[in-house]
């Protein structure tokens, strides 16, 4: 009888340890976050440097620590997808990439596939909306903005409009073009516009006005250009390329151009954790690291609250519901795409911002 008692409490025991020791592998195993955001562009090499910043500056999940799975995948689709299965084989709860709209065209695709909640930061094309691809966003979309687009242009008189679209990332341009068709009054033309392109075409179509649906660099050669050749036309750009030319090009060049731009004003929630990164990097933050800091605040709030499973997360993420981001509260619908619709153009005298329009 003894030896069976011995026998059981010896049991138990290593039940006990066996468990204990459950308990702490759960305790300290890593929560891994994958990451996608190539640095091809200044804007994707800072919302590289926030994520960094922000899982140094918190490490850990309750006891778990944080860990990165990184991938510098090139900016094409090959790249980003093989980066993507490279990460997923990792066993990442969640990624977090997509800084052109392309870019998270190919991630969606990728969700959908292997069923990881992915975190666009600033991929805003309207054709993502509306799918059950396990890709959520909290970035405004671009349909909205192109219609307030189309309203400005109006109110200005104008009547043939040359929209410069850019053939690198046609998921973001394409439902640009589209909804300005449908909406602007005049006459509206597409020209596919790359750098160092002769706009010598864009001048034979006689325009009396132009926006550009392309990056910052490009954006500011066909202000050089065309302020020199045809400083009659009134010349735009969508927030593609206005978010980042403040920053880039602060030149007297841009005066006059209608800079137009999504939510600007950063909430006293994120201020301080926005200026820390700033100080740590020694850069002006821009959009990209506000909406980093949204996706990474809203992702580690619903690790908290629902653990690491992938599951739980894509069923949180498509249970409709209120957030906290960078730009005040805003709300994801069931298939993750936000209701921010806040927009703006930017004002500059000698290439400085000194006042912000709001579009209603």
């Amino acid at each position: 009888m003894m030896n069976k008692r011995k026998v059981l409490v010896v049991a138990i025991g290593l039940l006990l340890v066996a468990a204990v020791g459950t308990m702490t592998f759960q305790l300290v195993r890593p929560i891994r976050i994958g990451v996608i955001l190539p640095a091809s562009s200044p804007l994707g090499n800072e919302e590289n440097f926030y994520v960094r910043y922000y899982r140094d500056a918190h490490p850990r999940i309750g006891l778990r620590p944080v860990e990165l799975v990184i991938e510098n995948a090139a900016s094409d689709e090959s790249g980003v997808k093989a980066a993507y299965d490279r990460i997923a084989a990792q066993g990442v709860c969640a990624v977090v990439g997509g800084v052109l709209s392309q870019e998270g065209l190919w991630l969606s695709e990728k969700s959908a596939q292997w069923r990881i909640p992915t975190f666009g930061v600033t991929s805003s094309s309207s054709v993502l909306s509306g799918r059950k691809d396990a890709f959520f966003r909290i970035v405004a979309t671009n349909e909205p903005q192109a219609r307030r687009v189309s309203a400005y242009y109006e109110s200005l008189g104008m009547k043939r409009l040359v929209l410069l679209t850019s053939p690198s990332n046609p998921a973001y341009a394409a439902p640009f073009v589209e909804t300005i068709a449908k909406e602007f009054a005049g006459e509206v033309l597409e020209v596919p516009f790359a750098s160092g392109d002769d706009l010598q075409k864009v001048l034979d179509l006689d325009p009396d006005s132009v926006f550009c649906i392309l990056p910052a660099k490009d954006v500011f050669e066909v202000i050089r250009t065309l302020k020199d050749k045809a400083p009659g036309i009134r010349i735009g750009s969508s927030s593609w390329g206005s978010s980042e030319i403040i920053n880039l090009y602060s030149s007297p060049l841009l005066d006059s151009v209608l800079l137009f731009e999504g939510s600007t004003e950063v909430v006293e929630g994120y201020r301080e954790e926005i200026a820390a990164f700033e100080r740590q990097y020694g850069l002006d933050a821009t959009k990209g690291s506000h909406y980093a800091a949204s996706v990474m605040h809203v992702l580690y709030d619903a690790l908290r609250r629902v653990g690491s499973s992938r599951r739980a997360l894509t069923s949180y993420f498509e249970t409709p519901r209120a957030y906290e981001s960078a730009y005040g509260t805003t709300t994801m619908d069931a298939y993750g795409d936000s209701s921010l619709q806040i927009f703006y153009i930017l004002e500059t005298q000698q290439g400085k911002v000194v006042d912000r329009i709001r579009l209603d």
